[in-house]
């Protein structure tokens, strides 16, 4: 058989041969999440051989689950799982649990959710309107300050128009009263 090519359309693993089953691997579990404005995304990502299937244990409501599986070229799958949650306030300091099943055990992987600062847009927005609302109240009272500083030394007498001084003479025991324009 002069000629004849044999193509497999079965991946081999290097250093083994096609008759040897695959040996099973034990999985490799991460856990994450991550706050995006008012969503909050938890994912949860295991690789093994065979391949290992995840499931959670939340509490709440609004909450998306979605599964994707990639097969790699040494026999392993990945499988990601990642759930949203609508209302991520709700979730805040709540602890979550990805659950990995392969061959036949249950291993339970649990994160609580914390976010450090919650703040909300509306919140953020109002108090840097507050900051520049002071800022210029605080340039206003400066410069109206420094301008009634800059009229009395220019003008010394300006303070004293449309007043009367009172100017008494001891010698004679006399009162004068003079009027300013």
């Amino acid at each position: 058989m002069k000629g004849v090519t044999c193509v497999s359309s079965i991946p081999l693993a290097l250093g083994r041969s096609q008759e040897q089953p695959a040996l099973p691997s034990m999985p490799i579990v991460f856990l994450d999440y991550n706050f995006f404005e008012d969503q909050l995304n938890i994912t949860c990502s295991a690789t093994a051989r065979p391949a290992p299937v995840i499931s959670w244990k939340v509490s709440g409501s609004g909450i998306e689950n979605s599964t994707e599986s990639i097969l790699h070229h040494n026999g392993t799958t990945s499988v990601t799982s990642i759930l949203r949650v609508k209302d991520a306030k709700s979730q805040v300091g709540k602890e979550v649990t990805c659950q990995v099943l392969h061959l036949g055990t249950v291993i339970d992987y649990k994160k609580t959710l914390n976010k450090g600062f919650w703040f909300s847009i509306p919140l953020l927005l109002s108090i840097v309107s507050l900051v520049i609302l002071l800022v210029l109240i605080s340039i206003l009272l400066y410069w109206k300050r420094h301008r009634n500083q800059d009229q009395a030394f220019h003008n010394p007498d300006a303070h004293l128009r449309d007043c009367e001084i009172v100017q008494y003479d001891h010698s004679l025991n006399n009162t004068s009263y003079v009027t300013l324009p």
